[in-house]
């Protein structure tokens, strides 16, 4: 299966869309088939393969004119993020670390980001929790909304340290709401403190945020500290909250 998949991926950077097409299908059917239950050793292979050539390089050696030419990555970006979207069927901890490595290459980080979001390993938690110090506010709210799916201590401690002082003023706020959707009461206090943000429009996101905790919490049988919330967006906050405050309350009863 190895050589077969090698094969494929060499045909996806062939330049011919017919070939690259029917390569991505047999790659993709493969890795569909052994990311099954019972077919370890099948995804292990196939995914260890993906990884590899993901960052593969050329040899190093001379041009035309007999300069020295140093090692270049083997395949296009295009061909790169499609390897990252195979990963994101099969990978598991073992490519965590080219699936990092592939981030320093501004055209596939976002497709590499997106493969480590549909990883379930711990290592591609502990990736993404290190990808929030990457720069650019467009790829870091990605991994924002990425850690906000996954939960756990983790990705919620990263969550709250930016929601407190990260740098950019729309990662802090998304990650308001990344904690907002994640129904533990401990999240209100963040969460209302973004409410006296001054940038009226950051305020306002905050506040729709801590109704939807409220809510989150109320569905997850914390009445209690659901109706403290509302209580308190009922009290400070802006008309429309509040009136959706009012009709929380009356759910928690």
């Amino acid at each position: 299966m190895a050589s077969s998949v090698k094969e494929w991926i060499a045909q996806l950077a062939d330049g011919k869309p017919a070939a690259a097409f029917e390569a991505y299908r047999r790659i993709e059917d493969a890795a569909t088939r052994a990311s099954a239950p019972g077919k370890d050793a099948e995804r292990a292979e196939i995914a260890g393969v993906l990884a590899a050539e993901l960052n593969a390089v050329t040899a190093a050696g001379k041009d035309n004119k007999g300069n020295d030419k140093p090692p270049e990555p083997k395949y296009s970006p295009r061909v790169r993020g499609k390897i990252c979207q195979l990963l994101a069927c099969v990978g598991g901890g073992q490519e965590v670390p080219a699936l990092v490595k592939a981030l320093d290459t501004l055209e596939v980080r976002e497709t590499a980001r997106c493969s480590l979001d549909a990883n379930t390993s711990e290592e591609a938690t502990g990736a993404l929790v290190k990808a929030l110090d990457e720069i650019g506010a467009e790829f870091r709210l990605g991994v924002v909304y990425s850690l906000g799916k996954r939960g756990g201590p983790k990705a919620i401690d990263a969550l709250r340290q930016a929601a407190a002082d990260d740098k950019d003023p729309a990662v802090r706020i998304a990650a308001v709401e990344a904690l907002a959707g994640i129904p533990d009461a401990a999240h209100a206090d963040v969460v209302l403190k973004a409410t006296q943000c001054t940038q009226s429009c950051s305020a306002t996101r905050a506040w729709k945020a801590a109704v939807r905790l409220a809510e989150g919490l109320r569905k997850a049988g914390m009445k209690s500290q659901a109706a403290d919330l509302y209580r308190k967006v009922e009290a400070e906050g802006p008309e429309a909250q509040k009136a959706a405050a009012k009709i929380g309350l009356e759910a928690v009863g």
